[in-house]
């Protein structure tokens, strides 16, 4: 029999010897709620097997000790520095209840999605960039244009896309990326800075579709802003070269893009349409200034989408 936190669940109460009622009535909750949750019929939240601990006289990680249905590697799982293996378990746990029940909606809506990206070996900055291209040829987007809403783009075309809110148990979280079940997963932490979001977004993105063992984070920090901030869209904005740049053009560069300032500028020299002093004193005047991108956010919608409709078709019961 897997380990599952159903069969987890179902263990520490019977060794508490307290049955399906009366751990009910510990918890609040009727006898067939408990059956649920140790069938994985319901996926118990963090605060409820929390609670479920409490009465069982257990803990947290015992709970949490499963073998994963979904075969999650968790080989792309990043997270602050210090952060204790206790608090990442945690957050893996958040991440497979997410997977989980998005997945158990497809199925529910008879929905299977397909990978269409494919990986590409990738060896130069060169390669990276032109791998960004084709994949705007991809989306049918014009090389120069801005990409109003990049998590509806790629949700549209068979990504999951899945953002956690901010809080104490995944403050330490970065982001997580891995193909599951044929399926590409990005999972980012909710910012307050949405360009930050979007930009993480676009280099996992780049992770999941770079194959290259020395120098990845450099072609995939590459291949993130090539799609973002085409060539052609920053030498039709500013010019081959410059000698002086307002910072009122980065601004209305910013908010058709939804890029950074600061991304703008490594493009700018990037592309040496500024000198290295240039980018060098505009980043200092950045800083300096405490100036800030205008507020912009990118929401997944396709799960609340399907939960909406099968809410209504009476399929399931939204807790």
């Amino acid at each position: 029999m897997a380990k599952t936190v159903g069969n987890n669940l179902k263990i520490a109460r019977m060794r508490s010897n307290l049955s399906m009622l009366a751990a009910g009535k510990l918890l609040n909750i009727s006898n067939a709620a408990i059956f649920k949750y140790e069938n994985n019929k319901i996926i118990a939240s963090l605060q409820r097997l929390e609670e479920f601990a409490e009465i069982y006289n257990t803990n947290l990680e015992e709970l949490l000790d499963v073998e994963d249905n979904l075969k999650i590697k968790f080989t792309n799982f990043k997270c602050q520095n210090k952060t204790s293996e206790v608090k990442k378990e945690k957050i893996k746990y958040i991440i497979t209840e997410k997977i989980s029940s998005y997945f158990n909606l497809l199925k529910l809506s008879e929905i299977t999605l397909q990978n269409k990206f494919g990986v590409h070996l990738i060896s130069t900055i060169l390669e990276a960039g032109s791998l960004a291209s084709k994949l705007r040829i991809f989306f049918n987007l014009p090389l120069k244009d801005p990409i109003s809403n990049l998590v509806y783009l790629l949700e549209k075309n068979g990504m999951m896309i899945i953002t956690l809110p901010k809080d104490k148990n995944t403050s330490n979280f970065i982001g997580f990326y891995e193909i599951i079940n044929n399926v590409p997963v990005i999972v980012v932490l909710e910012e307050n800075n949405g360009y930050q979001q979007r930009y993480s977004i676009a280099k996992y993105l780049g992770e999941l579709l770079i194959i290259n063992d020395y120098k990845k984070d450099d072609l995939t920090t590459e291949f993130a802003l090539s799609l973002l901030i085409p060539r052609q869209s920053i030498i039709e904005e500013f010019g081959d070269k410059r000698i002086r740049i307002n910072f009122k053009e980065l601004e209305i560069f910013s908010n058709n893009y939804k890029v950074s300032y600061k991304n703008i500028v490594n493009r700018l020299s990037s592309y040496k349409i500024i000198t290295p002093s240039n980018a060098k004193y505009l980043n200092i005047y950045i800083n300096k200034n405490n100036i800030k991108e205008k507020d912009y956010y990118e929401v997944p919608f396709i799960y609340e989408k399907l939960e909406a409709k099968l809410n209504a078709q009476g399929i399931i019961k939204k807790n």
